[in-house]
């Protein structure tokens, strides 16, 4: 694949060199020519699923413009998350994030880093879910799209499974890309390099006929980055060191030289991607957008750890296809995603898959002058096998099968405007899957009243849930033998009970001035049934003479609470200046927690395994950080000048690995230190991270820039375990022709 991708992408750029002489001025709109007003007035189509003013959202919302992606200097689209209120963002090695809907993070906590992933959050493209269902989050090196594709983020904060489906718990995304211009040819672009071997490229050629009924767009990214350093944390000592230093914390083995997991320790990430579309508007109620595209990628970041550091590989290659039909009300769309994937390159696990992904979704709208009811259908179908790949031994590969999670459900929405000032919406929704094999009944109610015309109070409670993951439900791992003395067994629960939570929301959003907009929410939430697996321990007799291990999921009786407000200010003196600040406070508990006091260990008296202590406590949770948020500034001094300045701040954050404190600390550490407990704790500092950006015009709408992204160099991580940082900088064009 990653071959026929570079043959693409070269007859791509020979077709865009013949299209620069036929190309004329792009009519685009500036977002930061606009006023305070205008920006109001942006449409959002996420909250409501139809099109209305961003300050008549009825949720806590946000849209980010392709002008703000582009100005404010970020590389890829999960930094761009960074300029989002609520969005916790935190790099793992150079390019890529790990991103949170405020927090619910590494429940229950200490626990192995991939229950870190965000599996809370539904991201979508052009309303096509990238949800990875294989164990929950989102792989987003492997996303198609990039920087340039896209034309506007929608972005919910808060529960929206009534309206979405499953997993839109803490929040929805939809990457909406761009369609094109009404020309005959453009193309847009963008080329950037620099430290840490970074190199970055975009570019799409677009066409527009039959008076501009007809838009095709053919894009191609690029983008290969190294990491900041080439040393690893090492669960055993707690430091950062070379990969021939780091130590195995279940055996006391050391990496040998020129192990093959760390054959490229430089690499950060290397991905590829095409993307074509096609859309045909027949008049203003029948239109048709058909889109496809492939990806290969590879990245280094913080997921399924090794029992060494917490770095890995994961690698995929993957297409795609999505149809969107509208035809009088009736709203249709089928899509799919097919390819392979590798969550642990290089380990003797069997961690390679191959997936297919389709989903279903039929809507209506229905009009009784006030009333809209808009009822629907979703049907989806996952499946996913590791037997092509699982062949060294029985029971090597995670799963062993060919595993199916499907998943139908019917729902219905009503917006009711019951006065000019007062709104009522209500979303019921009914899933069934066949793992786990019951239904599960979701609703949102949502209130909006709107005194005046500048200021909307809302509020809104619901009932979400996350969908079921394979890795969950099917896992079939045997490790070990009895001939070795010792089995070690790791088994999946279809019967578990899906994570549910209840949030009710408050918000306010007003404009105080012509220059000055308000945006405030407070959000209440428990969410229930989180999934984990914890050992159970078979002492040898003499009918089973070996230790006998079981890591079974189940859920965990701990509850998560969280409390906290997000509050955002938007000041616009003139269209040449944009500020923005946003920040959240919160408090996230862990309610019946039972904390692990002691983990599996090996007695050093008997030589055998012993069991997990437990202690139930209710206690914050310290991975989730308790404050976080940003300020911007866009300045624009002359018609040809930018310049973009941001930044983020984050509270500290804990990090624990209860499986690092291993038999090794427990023997050794002892007789070196009496307290020593093992490192498997990771205290990320409070921080502040800088990014800037100025660009210059200099034909049209082609400028030249120079970026950099952690401006003053920080090297603290912003992830527990992950890699140490530095500063990028990079100099490059974006093209508009």
């Amino acid at each position: 694949m990653k071959k026929s991708i570079g043959v693409l992408l070269c007859l791509i750029f020979m077709g865009m060199g013949n299209t620069f002489a036929k190309s004329i001025e792009q009519d685009t709109v500036d977002y930061f020519d606009m006023s305070l007003e205008d920006l109001m007035n942006l449409e959002i189509v996420a909250v409501s699923k139809k099109a209305e003013s961003s300050f008549d959202a009825p949720l806590s919302s946000s849209i980010i413009t392709k002008d703000e992606i582009i100005n404010s200097g970020a590389t890829t689209i999960e930094e761009a998350f960074r300029l989002v209120p609520g969005f916790i963002v935190r790099e793992e090695t150079n390019g890529n994030y790990d991103i949170h809907v405020r927090g619910n993070d590494n429940v229950p906590p200490g626990n192995f880093t991939f229950f870190s992933e965000n599996s809370m959050s539904l991201i979508m493209v052009d309303g096509r879910k990238v949800f990875n269902n294989l164990n929950g989050g989102t792989l987003w090196e492997s996303l198609p799209v990039s920087i340039t594709d896209v034309e506007r983020i929608e972005i919910i904060r808060g529960a929206s499974t009534a309206l979405y489906g499953p997993n839109a718990v803490t929040g929805v995304v939809n990457i909406i890309t761009k369609k094109s211009p009404d020309k005959t040819i453009a193309v847009d672009g963008n080329i950037q390099g620099g430290s840490a071997n970074t190199l970055i490229g975009d570019f799409a050629v677009n066409t527009s006929s039959a008076d501009n009924k007809f838009k095709a767009r053919v894009s191609a990214n690029y983008e290969k980055r190294d990491r900041f350093t080439e040393d690893y944390y090492g669960y055993t000592t707690g430091k950062y060191g070379h990969y021939t230093d780091l130590v195995d914390y279940m055996t006391g083995g050391s990496v040998s030289e020129g192990a093959r997991t760390y054959a490229e320790r430089e690499l950060a990430k290397d991905r590829s991607g095409i993307n074509a579309s096609l859309m045909y508007d027949v008049n203003d109620n029948i239109n048709f957008h058909v889109s496809g595209g492939l990806q290969n990628s590879k990245a280094n970041t913080v997921f399924m750890e090794t029992s060494v550091t917490p770095l890995s590989f994961r690698e995929s290659e993957s297409y795609f296809f999505n149809t969107i039909s509208q035809i009088y009300g009736f709203n249709l769309q089928v899509a799919g995603n097919f390819g392979t994937q590798d969550i642990n390159t290089g380990t003797s696990i069997g961690t390679k898959f191959d997936f297919q992904h389709l989903d279903f979704i039929a809507e209506y709208d229905f009009n009784f002058g006030n009333l809209t009811l808009r009822p629907g259908l979703s049907y989806q179908d996952i499946i996913y096998t590791d037997l092509p790949y699982a062949t060294d031994k029985v029971g090597n590969g995670l799963l062993n099968a060919e595993t199916e999670l499907s998943n139908f459900a019917y729902y219905l929405r009503g917006d009711y405007k019951a006065t000019e000032k007062l709104r009522l919406i209500a979303a019921l929704r009914v899933d069934h899957y066949n793992k786990p094999s019951e239904d599960y009944f979701t609703y949102q109610f949502i209130g909006t009243y709107k005194p005046s015309k500048n200021h909307l109070i809302r509020a809104s409670y619901a009932k979400a849930n996350r969908g079921p993951v394979m890795i969950d439900s099917y896992t079939s791992f045997i490790d070990g033998s009895p001939e070795s003395g010792s089995v070690f067994e790791y088994i999946g629960n279809d019967h578990m009970k899906l994570p549910t939570s209840h949030v009710f929301e408050l918000g306010y959003r007003g404009q105080l001035s012509s220059k000055l907009q308000l945006d405030l929410e407070g959000f209440y939430s428990v969410t229930e049934n989180f999934p984990s697996f914890e050992p159970h321990v078979e002492t040898p007799t003499p009918e089973q003479p070996y230790v006998h291990v079981f890591f079974k999921y189940d859920n965990i009786p701990a509850k998560v609470a969280q409390t906290g407000a997000t509050a955002s200010l938007l000041y616009a003196p003139n269209t040449k200046l944009k500020v923005r600040a946003f920040a959240t406070v919160q408090k996230t508990e862990l309610q019946d927690h039972d904390k692990k006091v002691t983990p599996m260990i090996i007695d050093p008296g008997s030589m055998t395994f012993l069991n997990p202590t437990y202690q139930t406590t209710t206690e914050t949770h310290e991975q989730t950080p308790t404050y976080f948020g940003g300020i911007t500034a866009n300045y624009t001094p002359m018609s040809k000048l930018n310049i973009f300045a941001g930044l983020n701040f984050v509270g500290e954050q804990t990090y624990r690995h209860d499986y690092s404190v291993s038999q090794m600390h427990m023997i050794v550490g002892p007789a070196m230190d009496p307290n020593y407990m093992g490192s498997g704790t990771a205290t990320v500092e409070a921080q502040t991270n800088v990014n800037a950006k100025i660009s210059y015009k200099v034909y049209k709408n082609n400028s030249v820039f120079v970026n950099a992204r952690n401006l003053f160099g920080t090297s603290k991580p912003e992830f527990g375990f992950a890699d140490q940082r530095a500063a990028l900088f990079l100099v490059g064009a974006n093209i508009n022709l």
